[in-house]
């Protein structure tokens, strides 16, 4: 199969000042050992768009991702574990569904002041070209928070987390990584692929709080 590549320039999400160059390509299904290898070269994807920055003076988007085998929980991290005890796990194939859009909705509208309609979350968080599954978060049967995980040869990489505002104060965008590197060791993989990591951007520069990790540098992880 021949895939064509495109490049997009546009103004760059973290950095208001900056311009953000990708080089992309869609496809409807691809094998999971081949992203997972994309990933290894500094790929990520949006539902079928499969992407890579090239911004030439810029390098503060780096992936990142966890040892899972080697994985040990900061001290705040196991307050934040031992918070959400309470809280029930259901992993299941990724499906459109009122209650998980309906949360959607919510977390957009706090975290970003906008909401998303239908076609949007099913393009970004529903159309998948691989396996991805849903990690659905309930506090006594009510839906708190959403994850989006793809599973790979080596590796499970986490595509997005939603949450529900009222419960902010779990800290459930932890709880969920935390889960997240739980599972991937369950399930005998080395890594938790984390996205891209950027230092001054204070949504993204949690990520290197779970160690050890590594960063991937001119195409070789370190």
């Amino acid at each position: 199969m021949e895939i064509k590549q495109y490049i997009s320039q546009n103004q760059c999400s973290y950095f208001n000042t900056k311009t953000q160059i990708n080089i992309f390509f869609t496809v409807p299904k691809l094998n999971p050992a081949i992203y997972e290898m994309l990933i290894n070269k500094g790929y990520r994807r949006s539902g079928i768009i499969f992407y890579k920055n090239i911004c030439p003076d810029c390098n503060g988007c780096m992936p990142i991702r966890v040892s899972t085998q080697n994985f040990s929980p900061s001290n705040s991290q196991k307050r934040v574990f031992k918070k959400n005890q309470n809280i029930k796990i259901v992993c299941e194939n990724v499906k459109f569904d009122e209650e998980a859009f309906e949360l959607y909705k919510k977390y957009c509208n706090y975290r970003h002041s906008s909401e998303k309609d239908k076609s949007v979350y099913i393009e970004f968080l529903i159309k998948s070209p691989i396996i991805t599954q849903m990690m659905r978060y309930y506090v006594d049967e009510k839906l708190v928070g959403t994850g989006w995980i793809d599973i790979l040869p080596d590796s499970v990489s986490s595509v997005y987390f939603i949450f529900d505002p009222d419960y902010s104060k779990r800290s459930l965008g932890v709880f969920s990584v935390l889960k997240e590197i739980e599972l991937a060791k369950k399930l005998n993989k080395s890594w938790l692929q984390l996205g891209f990591w950027i230092h001054d951007n204070q949504k993204m520069s949690y990520k290197n709080l779970y160690k050890p990790h590594q960063l991937l540098i001119n195409d070789v992880w370190q």
